[in-house]
This record gives C-alpha cells, sequence and structure tokens, in this order.
C-alpha cells in the first residue's frame, strides 16, 4: 500500500510541524496554518491542510489506522491517481462545504464550534482538520462504484449500498443531534458531506 503509506507519513509530518508552529508561533498561526475555519474560508491552503491534518495525537492515531482499512482497499480497487485524487479534491472540496453545513446544522452563519476541547477558538467560529474528510470522500467513492456488491462484516454480508445509505443517515444524524462520544464532538457533517461528494463521483465513474 505504498500510496497510502505516504499519505499517513505526510499525516504526521504534518501534525509534527503544526505542533511545532504551535509551539513558537502560537496557537492562532497554527490555526491560520492548519485548520478549516468558517470566520477564513478565504484561507484557501487550509482546505488541503485541514484534510492532512489532525487535531491532537490520539486523532491522528484513530485516523491512521482508518487510513490503511480504506486506503488499503482504494489501491486494490482503483488506479492510484483516481484515488489520491478524490481524497485530496474530495477532502479540500469537504472542508469548505462542510464547515458551511457545519454552521448551517447549528442555525448560524457563524456558531461556536470545537472538535476537540483542547483547540482554543474564537466565540464565533466553526473550526475543524482530520482525514476523515478525504477519507469519507474515498469511501463513498468505492461504495457507488457497484452499489450491489458486497461488503463482508463477519457473517453479515450487506450490499454497498445499505452501508452507503447506513452511513449516511449515521452522518445527518449526527449532523442534526450533534452528537457526542467520549466528550469528542465527531464531525458528522464532514463525513455526510464527504460521503455524499465521493458516492456522486463514483457514480459517475460507474456510469462512463
Amino acid at each position: 500500500m505504498p500510496a497510502t503509506a505516504t499519505l499517513v507519513g505526510l499525516f504526521w509530518i504534518v501534525h509534527l510541524l503544526k505542533v511545532g508552529v504551535s509551539q513558537f508561533y502560537g496557537s492562532e498561526m497554527a490555526l491560520t496554518l492548519f485548520y478549516v475555519r468558517f470566520v477564513h474560508l478565504d484561507y484557501v491552503w487550509t482546505w488541503v491542510t485541514a484534510t492532512v491534518g489532525h487535531v491532537n495525537l490520539l486523532h491522528l492515531v484513530v485516523n491512521t489506522y482508518f487510513a490503511f482499512l480504506i486506503g488499503g482497499w482504494a489501491e486494490s480497487t482503483v488506479r492510484t491517481r483516481r484515488y489520491l485524487g478524490v481524497f485530496l479534491i474530495g477532502g479540500a472540496l469537504t472542508a469548505l462545504l462542510g464547515t458551511i453545513v457545519t454552521a448551517a446544522a447549528n442555525g448560524y452563519l457563524i456558531v461556536e464550534f470545537t472538535p476537540i476541547a483542547d483547540v482554543s477558538t474564537s466565540s464565533v467560529n466553526v473550526i475543524a482538520a482530520g482525514s476523515s474528510m478525504g477519507w469519507f470522500a474515498v469511501l463513498g467513492m468505492l461504495l457507488a462504484l457497484d452499489l450491489n456488491g458486497r461488503v463482508y462484516l463477519w457473517k453479515f454480508k450487506p450490499r454497498r449500498w445499505v452501508w452507503f445509505v447506513a452511513l449516511f443517515v449515521l452522518s445527518l444524524a449526527g449532523t442534526v443531534s450533534d452528537a457526542w462520544l467520549l466528550g469528542v464532538t465527531i464531525g458528522h457533517p464532514y463525513h455526510m458531506v464527504g460521503l455524499v461528494l465521493g458516492g456522486l463521483y463514483g457514480l459517475f465513474v460507474a456510469s462512463d
């Protein structure tokens, strides 16, 4: 899985850079460089850096695990260029649109939203980072490429469209309810947007 391993290596390098910037130049500079924020959606570079960055070490480790699960599947299914393109472009679009959806889901154009408790931000902001923006885009594509195919889960063999619908419903429910897990706000709106964007691309490719 060379492409996935390269991405994971990039995640860790970006995380170390973010820690260094925060240590030597302050949290505001780290936010400016590595987090997508609703109040600064004009910082276009953050659409990409937020997709390859993570909020803390636990966040990075969890997404590294999912990287090898989803990335390994992608590398065995589609061309590397397509896989990386969907991850990076889909992730960047998810960073942008997911931030807007997050704000809208909370009933405001600008709201207070802190994905992980240790992130400092202003009282009127939506802020996020995480490679799951790209991974859900890749996952949406993989599921949509063959909706009648099956994804195995122990003794269960549900079709891919069932997985897609289930993930979408769970993400939508989390978006509406702002669900919490272990004291951490999960980026449900980003997952939902990424899944839909990747799914639409997968359907386009499958019909080509």
